[in-house]
């Protein structure tokens, strides 16, 4: 039978495990990886960001493409070209990134707000109770568990 009594040494260790995880790149690698996961899949499957379904082609360009699965792959260049990018530990970015071809950029940006013609297609987005389950899964289970509390 023993009695285990923690001291100020495991608090400090605990804390100073807590502070390296939070000042890792990882953690935010993960969920910009995962939005860029996510992001492909919806799209591919026809819905925007929350999950509705695209506005179709109109008539005339279905017609011209033969497409009727609105996914937003045209030649694929613009899908491809998302791009994840880890600014600080706390910070990252899920963007379209087009070398040499600004024009591509302004193509996703028409896309997604609807500008003009073009009705809105808003797959560049994340709803807020996405991004709060991957923040739980990749900081707050982690620091939990550092905690010894799962």
């Amino acid at each position: 039978m023993a009695i285990e009594i923690r001291g100020t040494g495991d608090t400090m260790r605990t804390f100073r495990n807590i502070e390296k995880f939070l000042q890792s790149k990882k953690p935010m690698t993960a969920i910009a990886k995962e939005v860029k996961e996510t992001i492909l899949k919806k799209t591919e499957k026809g819905h925007d960001y929350m999950g509705r379904r695209f506005e179709p082609y109109s008539e005339a360009y279905a017609k011209r493409k033969k497409k009727k699965t609105v996914n937003l792959k045209d030649s694929g260049k613009m899908l491809k070209a998302i791009t994840t990018k880890v600014v600080t530990p706390s910070h990252g970015r899920v963007y379209i990134k087009f070398a040499g071809s600004p024009n591509r950029q302004i193509i996703a940006n028409i896309h997604n707000t609807g500008t003009g013609k073009m009705p809105e297609r808003e797959f560049m987005n994340l709803s807020d109770s996405a991004i709060k389950k991957l923040a739980k899964k990749h900081y707050d289970d982690p620091i939990m568990k550092i905690l010894g509390r799962k």
